[in-house]
């Protein structure tokens, strides 16, 4: 399977004009299904959001990930980016099991630190 389809609907790349660095990237459009989850457990389902979940499986499901990725969210889209492409598909693929189980997005919101929210 392409490594693109593995992660939908995340998007991962290599940034043409910066090789060598990498980004995930989930646009708003995506978010719009899951916002109840995020409203049921106190928090905003936007970009900033989404990046306090990213944090929030590093540290409880995948540690080794720790400083080896970075985030960028805006309102409207969340981007977690990196010179390890390894780390960001190995978040790609938690990211989606959160996208496609609402009972473990709901898990990582809560357990999160509510500062990595904002």
């Amino acid at each position: 399977m392409d490594e693109t389809l593995a992660l939908e609907p995340l998007q991962f790349f290599e940034y043409e004009h910066k090789p060598g660095h990498y980004c995930l990237m989930l646009s708003d459009r995506h978010m719009v299904d899951l916002l109840d989850v995020f409203e049921d457990c106190g928090q905003y389902g936007n970009g900033y959001g989404w990046a306090g979940v990213a944090r929030s499986a590093i540290r409880s499901r995948a540690p080794e990930l720790a400083g080896r990725v970075a985030f960028d969210p805006e309102a409207g889209m969340f981007v977690a980016h990196g010179r390890d492409p390894e780390a960001l598909r190995t978040l790609g693929t938690l990211l989606r099991e959160a996208l496609h189980d609402r009972d473990v997005l709901s898990e990582l919101i809560e357990t999160g630190d509510p500062d990595w929210f904002d």
